[in-house]
């Protein structure tokens, strides 16, 4: 079971207490993506079974194959805005595709759930 993960609300820590020189320490930290003081909140946004999700990819190019096979060997793929735009392209018309077509910030994670 491939499930698809949305960023939906990021939470930047404001702490008024923090000196100045510190909080451009985390201005920049988070700008450059290390996260620190920040959040993400994530939301189950779709659920495909192998069979599904083996046919997609069956029929998609190479580098769908790669950049999203990847789930099964990793376990978990992030996909960004410019990812999606590259592999929107080259998927046939599916739920992902129309997923995809929608990222315009943030990122999508692609989890493989285990088996229990």
């Amino acid at each position: 079971m491939i499930q698809v993960w949305k960023l939906t609300k990021r939470h930047v820590d404001e702490n008024d207490k923090l000196p100045q020189i510190y909080k451009q320490i985390v201005t920049f930290s988070t700008c450059i993506g290390h996260g620190v003081g920040t959040i993400d909140f994530n939301e189950k946004i779709a659920e495909f079974d192998d069979e599904q999700w083996n046919k997609m990819l069956d029929s998609s190019d190479e580098y769908v194959k790669f950049k999203l096979g990847n789930v099964n060997k990793y376990f978990e793929v992030e996909i960004l805005p410019a990812h999606a735009k590259v592999l929107k392209d080259k998927l046939p018309n599916s739920k992902f595709r129309d997923i995809l077509s929608s990222l315009d910030e943030g990122y999508i994670v692609l989890k493989r759930a285990k088996n229990v």
